[in-house]
């Protein structure tokens, strides 16, 4: 099937490699001209690692080749700043799906994206890369939630040979809110330069986490936006773990744990982050429904903390701060 992937980042170079090696052909389009446009990928799978010929590499100046599917996996950052005549030439005029991962539905209607063509899609995953050419996938389970299409359906189904599972559902939106309020921990973790896992594995990280997971939740509820269960990172399990078996995190510490999210890998590639975009989202979700929130707030107030002074010490050295 020929794929295009907008967003050559973790997640969009890790499922263009996997789906190239299925035999698909796939054409990887970024924001910048791709600096060795031949060049052979490395997929790092938690049980092997892959080497991936054949992607088709295109900078934003490049003619848009005719696809089948089109899955845009750009951060909200990048999808933020696009422009609507832009966007239009990139996805070009085509019948084929565009499937939007992990966006902001306000997004896709200020771009215009054709409701027909237009499937929300959720990457559960933690996808790493911090060099060229080079992804990791850092979760030893991997899932991919989607709305409906047979396209997509059958483009996903080819991942499950690599451990993916992929979940079709009519209406992604309740899946997306509790995607949303997982994604708010990706900011204060990123702030201590530190994966989930070793930032709940202190007493302060896991009070900060639960407070600012309880602020999600209390926003949604006072919005009237409902919550689906997610397969896995899924919010409401984490809170309950939290509050009845919080020793269960303290051994994550010492654990090897390469699952840097999104947000650390911008401040580590000193690059626009989303983690800004991702807390102020819940803000205005609260501050709609007349709800003011305390920890999403302060953490917002301290977000430009770490591109100018550096990352903080560990989750009590943030706690402090916020406090």
């Amino acid at each position: 099937m020929d794929t295009t992937i907008i967003g050559p980042g973790a997640v969009g170079t890790l499922l263009g490699g996997l789906l190239r090696l299925k035999g698909h052909d796939v054409t990887l389009r970024g924001k910048q001209p791709p600096r060795e446009p031949g060049a052979v990928c490395r997929v790092v799978l938690p049980d092997r690692w892959l080497l991936v010929d054949g992607l088709r590499m295109q900078g934003p100046e490049d003619p848009v080749l005719p696809a089948e599917a089109i899955l845009v996996t750009l951060g909200r950052q990048h999808v933020h700043a696009e422009r609507r005549p832009d966007f239009s030439r990139l996805v070009g005029t085509e019948e084929a799906p565009i499937g939007f991962f992990n966006c902001d539905p306000a997004e896709t209607e200020r771009l215009a994206v054709p409701p027909q063509r237009l499937r929300r899609c959720l990457s559960l995953m933690s996808a790493v890369k911090l060099q060229d050419n080079d992804v990791e996938l850092a979760t030893p389970s991997s899932c991919i939630v989607f709305e409906k299409s047979k396209v997509l359906a059958r483009l996903f189904q080819d991942l499950s040979s690599f451990g993916f599972k992929s979940m079709a559902v009519d209406d992604i939106t309740p899946y997306a809110n509790s995607l949303l309020v997982t994604q708010l921990l990706f900011l204060p973790v990123a702030m201590c330069n530190t994966t989930l896992g070793a930032f709940l594995s202190s007493p302060p990280g896991r009070d900060l986490a639960a407070s600012i997971l309880a602020e999600g939740f209390a926003a949604m509820e006072r919005a009237g936006l409902a919550l689906a269960p997610l397969p896995m990172m899924d919010p409401i399990e984490l809170a309950m773990r939290l509050e009845k078996k919080p020793g269960s995190f303290e051994g994550a510490a010492a654990a090897p744990d390469r699952a840097y999210n999104s947000v650390l890998q911008s401040y580590l590639g000193d690059r626009p982050t989303e983690g800004a975009l991702i807390n102020h989202k819940i803000v205005d979700i609260a501050s709609s429904a007349g709800l003011h929130l305390t920890w999403n707030w302060r953490i917002l107030q301290k977000a430009s903390r770490v591109s100018g002074l550096g990352f903080y010490r560990d989750p009590s050295d943030l706690l402090r701060a916020l406090a």
